[in-house]
């Protein structure tokens, strides 16, 4: 009897590590989940669901939340934004300060919004940018943000331009 209880034992254990091999390591399990469309980077200063929003007029509008995480209070100052081969696109942008209190939910880009930033042209819909978030004391953050075509799903975020004036390379709050 215990020969057909070693056979049993063995097959029983050769069917549990083929089960188990078949599951890999790179199984979703281990994988970040990131339901949004946007880009998300968490640190002192955390950018949540950051993408542009591409206009009728070739312009995209730079839309993103961002969470303070730091112990003072904070301030968006400039914006810029460069293709994924590091061309420069010209940003128009704030000429006030984003406030970004500690520990809260700050949004830029929406029409409720007092400001924003636009890139004049150059991000188109379907490709990636860099875009390079500065603070006032805080170190800047660069993420590889997605360009969006406009569709109902981003009617919220604005499509006016935040400043009559001339683009410049990078856009700062004066």
């Amino acid at each position: 009897m215990s020969s057909v209880r070693r056979r049993l034992a063995a097959t029983s254990l050769a069917a549990a590590l083929l089960a188990l091999g078949a599951c890999g390591f790179d199984a979703q399990t281990n994988q970040q989940y990131q339901a949004a469309v946007g880009a998300n980077l968490h640190g002192d200063m955390d950018v949540l669901n950051a993408l542009l929003v591409a206009n009728e007029d070739g312009s995209a509008t730079v839309s993103a939340g961002f969470v303070n995480n730091t112990d003072s209070e904070q301030s968006l100052s400039s914006v810029s934004v460069t293709t994924m081969a590091d061309e420069e696109l010209a940003v128009r942008g704030l000429r006030l300060l984003l406030p970004l209190p500690e520990g809260k939910l700050a949004t830029l880009g929406f029409s409720s919004d007092a400001g924003g930033f636009r890139v004049a042209e150059g991000a188109e819909p379907g490709y990636y940018v860099k875009v390079t978030f500065s603070f006032t004391d805080s170190a800047p953050v660069t993420i590889e943000t997605p360009v969006v075509a406009r569709t109902a799903a981003y009617d919220k975020v604005s499509g006016e331009d935040p400043l009559p004036a001339e683009p410049t390379p990078s856009a700062t709050a004066e």
